[in-house]
């Protein structure tokens, strides 16, 4: 069973603005996001995927290269991936969470 993905509206501007300037990376995380993520069967076991501490809903972090894609998983009765922040890695990736 394939996991449902729902986009920040500020993720989805990030996005655009990441296919003007970078459209293979661009293309990269929405393959990942639309093949990879969605159709795993287990998101958190994905190699390139790391559990964040200090939060109490599931929050994960999806290394793909310098880009972290982060998102929050809910495995109820609907399974729901829901992507909060894509951000090019540095020191202010993880603040605002």
């Amino acid at each position: 069973m394939s996991y449902e993905i729902f986009i920040e509206k500020k993720v989805g501007k990030f996005l655009k603005n990441i296919e003007k300037k970078q459209k293979r990376q661009s293309e990269k995380i929405l393959f990942f996001l639309h093949n990879i993520l969605k159709n795993s069967s287990d998101p958190c076991s994905l190699p390139n995927a790391k559990k964040l501490q200090g939060f109490m809903d599931n929050r994960y972090r999806w290394r793909l290269g310098d880009y972290r894609i982060i998102g929050r998983i809910e495995n109820n009765a609907f399974k729901i991936i829901q992507i909060i922040k894509i951000t090019k890695r540095d020191d202010s990736t993880y603040r605002g969470l």
